[in-house]
């Protein structure tokens, strides 16, 4: 029985021995990931004061269209998107949301001063009005532009966007939860991940962690004031809003209820949704976008074709 107890002994602290190496391996390779991931941050934004305070930006295209991509939680305006309306005769404006790399959070901290952000954003690039395109966690900043500054928004587009307050449902508790809230632990959680995504999947997850995730000490105050916001959202006066407005959203979506968007649709008037079976919160990051860029170019071409 002795002998037992010493071989299971041993065994446990092979065991033990081997998770340790590999965990200090894994942790090595993290370790150099995320100093390439700092490195190869592309540096093509600018940070522009306003009156309402710093906000880090990119503008590209020569157009006189404007199209002004709000990120979600988290983010950044590295991966606002949007360079698709590039060849469709736009311009796109992108930003990193309060609290989200550069932009700090002080310059808006609620959906009413970060739309107050933007308008300001508008008045120092001397941008009349854009094309809002709010994407999760930036729906209430997005829904609030288009209500407090009407003439300033030519048209809204949601995409499984938050229009009404949320429950918190993560569980902050045990040492494997706060091991996976951490840097390495959430890079690690995101490689196992990986292992069950598509090749394209995975290139697009590689893409947006490298330039919307780390490192966390860029996100921190943003993801924070997020879950907040969300948390504690007062209802957002949907029926205020007189742009046009489509909202996509996948009934299959896990993230931001598809409700969201079925409740907002039926309050917002001279609204459009474009229901997508089957798809979660990630299909705008795959090439179904496409078909959801498609959609957008047409329901803006209705929009002018009746201003005219």
């Amino acid at each position: 029985m002795k002998k037992l107890l010493k071989w299971i002994k041993r065994i446990l602290i092979a065991i033990i021995g081997l998770i340790a190496v590999l965990m200090i391996g894994l942790y090595i390779t993290f370790f150099f990931w995320k100093k390439a991931a700092i490195q190869n941050l592309p540096q093509n934004s600018k940070v522009i004061t306003t009156s309402e305070g710093p906000v880090e930006y990119t503008l590209n295209g020569n157009s006189d269209r404007y199209m002004l991509m709000i990120h979600g939680s988290p983010g950044s305006v590295h991966v606002a998107g949007g360079e698709s309306f590039l060849k469709k005769d736009f311009s796109v404006l992108a930003v990193s949301r309060p609290g989200y790399y550069k932009t700090p959070l002080s310059s808006g901290g609620t959906p009413k001063d970060e739309a107050a952000l933007y308008k300001s954003l508008l008045d120092e690039l001397k941008i009349d009005a854009v094309y809002v395109n709010g994407i999760s966690g930036g729906g209430p900043p997005s829904i609030q532009f288009a209500i407090d500054y009407p003439d300033r928004c030519a048209a809204l587009i949601l995409s499984a966007a938050v229009s009404e307050k949320m429950e918190d449902t993560t569980d902050d508790n045990g040492l494997l939860s706060s091991f996976f809230q951490t840097e390495f632990g959430t890079w690690l959680g995101i490689q196992i991940a990986k292992t069950q995504m598509s090749k394209e999947e995975s290139e697009i997850m590689d893409w947006f962690v490298e330039r919307g995730l780390f490192p966390f000490v860029s996100i921190d105050d943003g993801l924070e004031n997020d879950n907040n916001v969300v948390f504690h959202l007062k209802d957002l006066k949907l029926e205020q809003i007189k742009a046009p407005t489509i909202l996509f959203h996948g009934d299959k979506d896990d993230n931001v209820p598809y409700s969201h968007s079925q409740n907002a649709a039926k309050r917002i008037p001279n609204s459009t949704l474009f229901e997508m079976k089957g798809k979660d919160h990630y299909v705008f990051f795959t090439s179904y976008s496409d078909t959801i860029n498609t959609e957008i170019i047409q329901f803006i071409d209705i929009v002018e074709t009746h201003e005219k």
